[in-house]
């Protein structure tokens, strides 16, 4: 039987099978080969014709002979030969795809490896410049038998339409020396970028720096312009933009930037520097354009015009199959933020595990609604933090609502996750003063700790069309009130007593925990472990052992046991005891009044008068020390 099959694919084969007989026929299977697949065994009915099914997957090409032999129980066993050609594996043609100039977008390439062997690929590029495959390119890239790889390509055009944007990127390994992948893209013009967010407090500046490519392979003047400082020109930008084209003092470019007739070479890059420097308390917009024309004066070609539509060809200005300049919009928005408040900041303090509600009132000076506010301009919205914003509303005209947002920040991931569970915040009453310009909000700001600890959180208020306002707040939580107290009987000086106690997570499933004392405990006690996990909560708990081991009689001892996990605290006062002594019953005292030795010392006596007749001067232990005895008469 002869055959004809691609490298790297799977072909079905089919063998005709009859059984002449009126019984049941069992036949063996035996392929010579792991690169077919198929059944080990078959099974005929009585008089039965049916075809076996068997799939080649070849890993390697030219020719092949394989055999596929059955025996049957009761009968001789009979073969087939396959005279295979094996060829390359088809190129593959992958979908079209596009993407705004200047920027890339990743398109997936599928290699599947239907052999039993692993394959070590390396690839070539026809057009690296466009499309960038993204693999080591130095090591090999390794497919496992029966696998599916999946390889992104970043595709980067380089000009307006499909001119330049092919790609053919070939694998090859020891069992073939090609399997291509055909790839193509189109570029499109460049869409307004998502807009750029800065804050800097009032008074004060920030900058930010837009990076710009020339993504082309010609050399090009660059002209960049600021929509808050000078009206766009040769361009026609959407309405919805219409709110980031009016004049502002509160941008503008660096004093070190060039903004008109930047040379570029191909691939060539340039920063763009921008400063926000707000004074009032007001949302600021603009919009950094970059104009980009050819070097040598030539238009660039739009090799797709027939395929864009009537109504995008009208936004964009264009008819006929050139453009002078193309143009990137990068939309900025600038938040100003208020001065810290003067007053001190707020602090709450809590003991563990109880719970306080304080309420917080905030102040905020700007120039909210106006001169001659209606009624219906008076109006404020007070919301907890959304995700996303819109930014197409016109920040020349006064909004009927006046829209805050509010939230409570932590001083780190770390701190947030300990907090975020135990502090809440929420609106409770608001009033404004036209006259002053003043907002005043009380917050109620609930605090729940579980453990000690002391942190600063910030509350902060913004307005999407005014600005942003910080208020610092401190919070303590003390040690919470004592779970038990346990008192431990020492056995005798420099012997181990122990009390075990049994604690469970708080969870359904296990929790790792520690077990130190506090400063300030005495020495003599300790606990196992000092570490490991708490098991779950429909368990019965984790073992822990507090001992004491005392050095001395009559001496209160007392220590602090702390044993903490992620989410709970739990405090004892440990007290050591001393021994309890039992006085001896029907005991008769022992007592061995002579000394025999001190019996049989001679004594010798002493005369203190004689020897102090001897003294002529004061002794040591004298007041006036080496004085003499006797006064002598002058």
């Amino acid at each position: 039987m002869e055959k004809g099959c691609g490298g790297e694919d799977s072909t079905c084969i089919e063998i005709p099978l009859s059984n002449p007989k009126d019984r049941a026929l069992h036949l063996d299977v035996q392929l010579t080969s792991a690169a077919l697949n198929g059944d080990n065994e078959i099974i005929l009915s009585p008089l039965q014709c049916t075809k076996y099914i068997v799939w080649y997957s070849p890993a390697t090409t030219g020719y092949s002979n394989e055999s596929i032999i059955f025996q049957p129980e009761m009968a001789e066993e009979f073969w087939y030969l396959l005279k295979l050609t094996i060829e390359l594996p088809k190129p593959t043609i992958m979908p079209e795809i596009q993407c705004d100039l200047g920027k890339h977008v990743t398109q997936i390439i599928p290699v599947v490896n239907r052999t039993h062997e692993t394959l070590k690929l390396r690839a070539t590029n026809s057009n690296p410049e466009n499309f960038v495959l993204d693999v080591n390119r130095k090591s090999q890239l390794i497919i496992s038998p029966h696998s599916t790889t999946d390889l992104p390509v970043l595709f980067y055009p380089s000009a307006l339409g499909r001119t330049g944007h092919q790609a053919c990127i070939n694998f090859y390994c020891t069992q073939f020396t090609e399997w291509k992948f055909y790839l193509s893209g189109v570029g499109l013009f460049p869409q307004p970028l998502d807009p750029e967010r800065i804050t800097t407090r009032i008074g004060l500046q920030s900058s930010i720096v837009i990076p710009f490519k020339n993504p082309t392979t010609e050399d090009v003047l660059i002209d960049i312009t600021l929509t808050s400082v000078e009206h766009p020109r040769n361009l026609v930008i959407d309405h919805c933009w219409d709110s980031f084209i009016y004049e502002s003092s509160a941008f503008r470019f660096s004093s070190m930037s060039e903004i008109q007739g930047i040379t570029l070479p191909p691939k060539g890059n340039v920063d763009i520097s921008l400063l926000f420097i707000p004074q009032i308390m007001k949302l600021h917009k603009t919009m950094v354009i970059v104009e980009m024309t050819k070097a040598n004066g030539k238009y660039w070609p739009i090799d797709n015009f027939d395929e864009l539509d009537v109504e995008f060809k009208s936004i964009m200005g264009i008819d006929s199959e050139e453009i002078q300049a193309i143009h990137w919009i990068y939309p900025i928005v600038g938040l100003p933020l208020a001065p810290p408040p003067k007053s001190p900041p707020v602090i709450i303090q809590c003991q563990s595990r109880k719970r306080v509600e304080e309420k917080v009132e905030i102040i905020l000076n700007a120039g909210f609604f106006g001169l001659n506010p209606t009624p219906e301009l008076k109006e404020v919205l007070v919301i907890p933090r959304r995700t996303s914003y819109s930014f197409c509303e016109d920040p020349n005209e006064i909004p009927k609502i006046h829209e805050f947002e509010y939230e409570i920040q932590f001083e780190s991931e770390a701190m947030k996750s300990k907090l975020e569970s135990c502090v809440a915040v929420y609106l409770i009453d608001k009033s404004y003063d036209v006259t002053a310009e003043r907002l005043t909000f009380i917050f109620n700001l609930v605090f729940t700790p579980k453990k000690p600890l002391r942190s600063h959180i910030t509350l902060k208020i913004q307005c999407i069309t005014e600005g942003i306002w910080k208020f610092p707040i401190t919070l303590i939580a003390t040690e919470p009130d004592t779970d038990a107290v346990i008192d431990i009987e020492g056995v005798g000086l420099f012997k181990e007593s122990v009390f075990e106690l049994r604690l469970k997570s708080q969870t359904r499933n296990p929790e790792p925990f520690t077990a130190h004392f506090l400063p300030g405990s005495d020495v003599e006690f300790f606990v196992r472990p000092q570490a490991g996990e708490l098991l779950p909560c429909n368990t019965n708990g984790t073992l822990i052992t507090v001992g004491f081991k005392p050095k001395m009689y009559c001496r209160k001892y007392k220590a602090t046991l702390v044993i903490q996990t992620e989410e709970m605290y739990w405090i004892y006062e440990i007290n050591g005891l001393s021994p309890t002594t039992v006085p001896p019953k029907n005991a008769k005292s022992k007592i061995d009044a002579t000394h025999k030795t001190h019996d049989n010392v001679p004594v010798h006596r002493r005369n203190f008068v004689r020897e102090n007749a001897k003294l002529i001067r004061t002794g040591v232990s004298s007041t006036i020390k080496g004085a003499p005895l006797v006064m002598k008469n002058q």
